[in-house]
């Protein structure tokens, strides 16, 4: 067995020194996790340099399933990013964890116990299955709890302790691969919207610092990762190609996504069902969009979801933005934090929180290192997306492919700009539910393939309709 392209030995080469670190720092974790041993260090049975040690050997692991799953193109492409998460996760991810007091530290208890925090007494291991209704019952707090997303993500932890063991390195290890597995599935959505392989599509995703470094934690962040790439490949499926089997895609990392952030979930599907209303889809998918439209808000009134959510605010639009704010100001502390009510509030907020969502932290905002290498991701994206606006054309929104991902950008930045604008610390790893999206309209206007490509389709969308236009 060989790496990909018959270059074994280009690869061996490469590992023996990545690997080698590695132990290096393994016999160095009483300093480098010297905050993990503090929160976590009785949690750890074996103590903390076994617990790394399982971390590099579940990274093996996951190695060899690449090697033997994958073939050819697809495991050369994996294997390289699986290289690149090694070096974040059980590298540069250690100065992260020895400045920060973590929501992982909380979950990695969870794994081992059982029990999260805001539930005392409540044993997850008792109820593994993930539940779209918030927790209720003995050992509840009514008022106290965190909601779906938190409880599912508690399930996650005991679920996926129950495979890798009670090791924080190697659960680490196991949520990286998971963040691994977005990227291909958007890559995926790429190459279905190409008609061919673009393998410079998934290194940007995969290289992408924000992707590869917020795509490896501990959290709800790579799970959702990964159910939005199946969302988005679903969705190209069936907007660009009409395929139902998309829907089924679609469903199922809506699901995923509305499990762990159910705001997140809801309107990515509402979004989809627009664009296909609005974009030039065919009528068939225009009736089904809103038949199933119908059927879900029916449900959703019948079975009082629209309260358990949050939905209910809907009801009074001009709360709405009272809502985000207040959501904001109570996020206004901890790293990266600016302040809270004189930031969040004041004429014209929503149009500064959907700027600072897309492009905040910038470099008047540097706080620390960490907002310090976000600010200069975001000046990139930035000026490029200032590039791909003077080369944008009105008839470009015609096309289901920019319209949809260009809903999602403003949609989640008009959501959760308002906690960029007080909490960069918090802002730049939810930014990673965009970043894809947002990240190939940007390269696509940019990149002149990407403008042939959307000049291309709309030339074909404009002799259909003049083809229909002529039948009696």
């Amino acid at each position: 067995m060989t790496w990909a392209g018959g270059s074994g030995q280009a690869w061996g080469i490469a590992l023996i020194p990545l690997v080698w670190f590695a132990v290096w720092l393994g016999l160095h974790m009483d300093v480098l996790g010297a905050r993990l041993i503090h929160f976590s260090g009785r949690d750890m049975v074996f103590g903390v340099e076994f617990d790394y040690v399982m971390g590099l050997f579940w990274w093996f692991l996951l190695a060899a399933f690449i090697l033997v799953c994958f073939e050819g193109e697809q495991r050369r492409l994996l294997s390289i990013g699986w290289l690149a998460k090694l070096c974040v996760t059980l590298g540069a991810m250690l100065v992260y964890e020895q400045h920060y007091d973590l929501d992982s530290y909380n979950y990695f208890r969870t794994a081992v116990s059982g029990e999260f925090w805001l539930y005392p007494g409540y044993d997850f291991r008792q109820d593994m299955v993930p539940s779209w209704r918030p927790l209720e019952g003995p050992g509840v707090l009514i008022g106290l709890g965190a909601g779906i997303g938190t409880e599912n993500m508690a399930r996650c932890m005991v679920i996926m302790a129950s495979i890798m063991g009670p090791f924080y390195h190697a659960l680490k290890v196991g949520f990286a691969f998971l963040g691994l597995l977005g990227s291909w599935w958007f890559y995926r959505a790429v190459v279905a919207a190409l008609g061919k392989p673009y393998p410079q599509a998934f290194y940007l995703l995969v290289f992408f610092p924000s992707i590869l470094f917020w795509s490896s934690i501990i959290g709800k962040d790579p799970v959702q990762f990964l159910f939005l790439g199946i969302y988005a490949y679903g969705g190209v499926l069936w907007l660009a190609h009409g395929r139902l089997a998309g829907l089924w895609y679609v469903g199922c990392g809506a699901y995923g996504v509305y499990l762990l952030r159910p705001w997140t979930g809801l309107y990515a599907v509402a979004l989809l069902g627009l664009v296909s209303i609005l974009g030039r889809s065919r009528v068939w998918q225009k009736g089904m969009c809103i038949a199933v439209s119908i059927v879900v808000v029916s449900q959703m009134s019948q079975e009082g979801l629209y309260t358990a959510v949050g939905l209910d605010i809907l009801s009074e639009p001009e709360k709405f933005q009272e809502l985000l704010e207040s959501k904001a100001e109570g996020m206004a502390q901890g790293a990266g934090a600016r302040g809270g009510e004189e930031v969040v509030r004041g004429e014209g907020s929503l149009a500064k929180a959907i700027v600072s969502g897309l492009f905040r932290p910038l470099p008047f905002d540097v706080t620390n290192p960490f907002t310090a290498l976000a600010a200069i991701e975001n000046s990139v994206i930035l000026l490029l997306a200032l590039v791909a606006l003077f080369r944008f054309r009105i008839a470009y929104l015609r096309d289901p492919l920019v319209l949809w991902p260009l809903l999602m950008s403003l949609s989640w930045a008009l959501l959760y700009g308002f906690i960029m604008m007080v909490n960069f610390g918090s802002g730049v790893r939810y930014k990673l539910q965009v970043w894809p999206f947002f990240l190939m309209v940007v390269v696509c206007l940019v990149h002149r393939e990407g403008r042939a490509l959307l000049d291309a389709r709309a030339g074909r969308r404009q002799a259909r309709w003049s083809a229909a236009r002529r039948l009696p």
